[in-house]
């Protein structure tokens, strides 16, 4: 039997809740009003225990988008994930200032600071010092119609909110992408290069930035194409002049 495949299921249905809201979504109780009533009676229903330890902070500190709108986001991350999270509305002009600010209380172990901040970009992450700001300003300007507003802050939260949680981080042991929160934990890595985990999304994001990847080459091909450097020993020479010596008529 395979033990995993529940898991695996579950993480399938999840990840298509959040693809599409309007597709099947999964009945995880019985719809009998008898047979939930039933539960009811057993269980007592169901409660969710106090917040113990630190929490994710959502610290809303724009007016542009209503903060309900913003809440909704909030609910949903917190629901379907299950981790302490508190949200937060407050006047603030310096969203580096009140991410550090907020991460001095011990109740707060990472913060999101949604902002309208003409000077910042759309998103702008620092996971060694626990805050990733969400940036309004940069999501569109005045002639941007606020259900599309809202629509890409939604989607910068869940942006921002993977990367602050490690969505970056790498599952190899000897990888500099591991979580670092301080030098000491910088010390600890016995590596000293990136392993190859991530170089498939490097070439990806290569090709979305439009780089495009450097093949070595020899250099006999180089003079053939017309663009070899001059020669810098006797073997290219030969090359060079076999080459670059004029067709015979």
């Amino acid at each position: 039997m395979n033990t995993h495949l529940p898991l695996t299921v579950a993480v399938v249905c999840l990840y298509a809740s959040l693809c599409s809201a309007q597709g099947p979504t999964v009945r995880v109780l019985n719809e009998d009003p008898i047979a939930q009533s039933n539960l009811l009676v057993r269980t007592g229903g169901m409660i969710q225990p106090p917040i113990s330890g630190p929490s994710i902070l959502f610290l809303n500190t724009q007016k542009r988008i209503p903060a309900s709108t913003l809440q909704e986001t909030f609910d949903r991350i917190q629901k379907l994930l299950h981790l302490p999270c508190v949200f937060l509305t407050k006047s603030a002009t310096d969203p580096v200032a009140d991410a550090n600010k907020a991460l001095a209380d011990k109740k707060t172990a990472a913060v999101i600071v949604i902002c309208d901040s003409p000077s910042q970009p759309a998103l702008l992450v620092a996971p060694e010092s626990r805050w990733v700001l969400v940036n309004v300003a940069a999501l569109g300007g005045s002639d941007t119609q606020p259900d599309k507003l809202a629509e890409r802050a939604h989607k910068e939260l869940w942006r921002a909110f993977g990367y602050l949680m490690g969505a970056a981080n790498s599952t190899y042991e000897h990888c500099l992408l591991k979580p670092v929160f301080s030098n000491a934990d910088l010390d600890a890595l016995s590596c000293s290069t990136i392993s190859p985990e991530p170089f498939g999304k490097f070439m990806a994001q290569a090709k979305k930035l439009g780089i495009k990847i450097i093949r070595p080459t020899t250099y006999r091909k180089a003079v053939e194409e017309g663009w070899a450097p001059a020669p810098t020993n006797d073997i290219q020479r030969a090359i060079w002049d076999e080459l670059k010596k004029p067709a015979a008529k």
